[in-house]
């Protein structure tokens, strides 16, 4: 083992330890921060307060881990690969936390979590659902300007073989896998429609997957209906864009949809925010020394009409900031089930290895009201679905929870 292999092993141990003791905090969810140590692992490393004490000393920890090292490194008799150890040590460490939202991340792991399902992708542009009463992948969604799209797959469409293979239970996660591929190679599916099975052959190519789809509802009137699948990059823009486009097209009134959204940026979704509310806060935080902090939005709005939010057990994080701040001004009413709970914030902090520390940092709470983490967010109006039925599964009349919100904004037009 080289010196610089021996330096190399301390100076990412030493990072991994400095981080979890409390050397580091943020106040953005999802931020990316680039950690460069110089050569000395030990240079502006600072021993907190509780080890001046004596409580607690990392660098004895420090001389511990040395040794056991060298130990297994010179005596063990076995196979013995140091990257894969110190792979699994540093991924027990976070675990240790016993916080379900920190996490040890590889590169090329945190790659595809930063990336999420929005943004420039290569597919064929499906969202889908996992059937519970037969082996295949439901299509929720076909994107605009997607491969599948272009080549026939349609909503409601059920993929039940791939390539040749059937779908099953056992399989499903690999066939979901295999619909994937390169750019310019073709997957050939066998879709149910209806009672008819066609062959469908989808070449694999590039689109857009935006974060919100919005319509014009059918079974109302004048009702702009935007669903807000994500907070990606994107949000905040493509949120504006289909407003603007509602509004053009007679939108009256609005229901914004967060079921089944599971967050993402915060700070697309207080950008989403100062678009619709007045001027005061949008977002509380505090931070690991107990801090408060806040963001404000500008007297500026883009909507002046009634609206609703629809919610789940299945929306968290921002999605529940989006909806609980709208319900602290008076602005919206919430139709659905109680929320899933989470108001804890986490940094993502690039390590010199080129892999990241998602690392809870803080609380966030709404602008007035208490943090939901643990408890989410109740609705005004709660109404459940038919059983065992996803929304994006049903007509919009057959969808009770967005019947409810329709008529919850009859309601609250006519009391305006």
């Amino acid at each position: 083992m080289t010196d610089n292999r021996l330096r190399q092993i301390y100076r990412i141990a030493c990072l991994g330890l400095a981080f979890l003791l409390g050397a580091l905090a943020g106040v953005c969810a999802f931020r990316i921060v680039s950690d460069k140590q110089a050569d000395d692992p030990f240079k502006d490393f600072s021993v907190p307060a509780h080890e001046e004490s004596g409580d607690y000393n990392v660098y004895a920890d420090l001389m511990v881990f040395n040794e056991l090292y060298k130990l297994i490194e010179t005596r063990y008799a076995g196979e013995f690969d140091p990257d894969e150890a110190m792979q699994a040590a540093l991924e027990q460490y976070v675990a240790s936390l016993n916080d379900p939202y920190s996490v040890y991340m590889t590169n090329d792991q945190a790659d595809s979590f930063i990336d999420g399902d929005f943004g420039k992708k290569v597919g064929i542009g499906v969202r889908i659902y996992r059937m519970s009463d037969m082996a295949g992948m439901y299509v929720y969604q076909v994107l605009e300007g997607s491969p599948a799209k272009k080549h026939g797959v349609m909503v409601g469409d059920i993929i039940i073989g791939v390539d040749g293979t059937e779908v099953t239970d056992e399989n499903y996660n690999a066939m979901v896998d295999s619909v994937s591929g390169e750019e310019g190679t073709t997957v050939n599916l066998k879709v149910l429609r209806g009672e008819k099975t066609l062959e469908l052959s989808v070449v694999r190519g590039s689109f857009i997957a935006s974060s919100i789809d919005y319509k014009m509802l059918e079974s109302a009137e004048n009702v702009g209906y935007v669903r807000i699948l994500s907070l990606a990059s994107d949000t905040a823009d493509s949120f504006r864009d289909a407003v603007k486009a509602l509004e053009k097209q007679g939108a009256e009134s609005y229901i914004f949809d967060v079921r089944n959204n599971s967050g993402g940026y915060l700070s697309s979704i207080i950008d989403v925010l100062d678009m619709l509310l007045p001027k005061g806060p949008i977002v509380r935080y505090n931070d690991a020394s107990g801090k408060e902090t806040a963001d404000y939005s500008d007297a500026a709005t883009i909507i002046k009409a009634p609206m609703a939010v629809l919610i789940n057990g299945a929306s968290a994080s921002a999605a529940e900031l989006f909806s609980a701040a709208l319900k602290d001004y008076k602005l919206a009413v919430l139709v659905g089930e109680t929320t899933f709970g989470k108001g804890v914030m986490q940094t993502l902090f690039t390590l010199p290895n080129g892999d990241t520390l998602k690392l809870t940092t803080s609380t966030y709470s709404p602008p007035f009201s208490e943090n939901y983490n643990g408890i989410g967010v109740i609705p005004d109006i709660e109404v459940s679905l038919p059983e065992d039925k996803q929304y994006y599964m049903l007509s919009e009349k057959e969808d009770s929870q967005l019947q409810a919100a329709i008529s919850a904004l009859e309601v609250k037009e006519k009391q305006d």
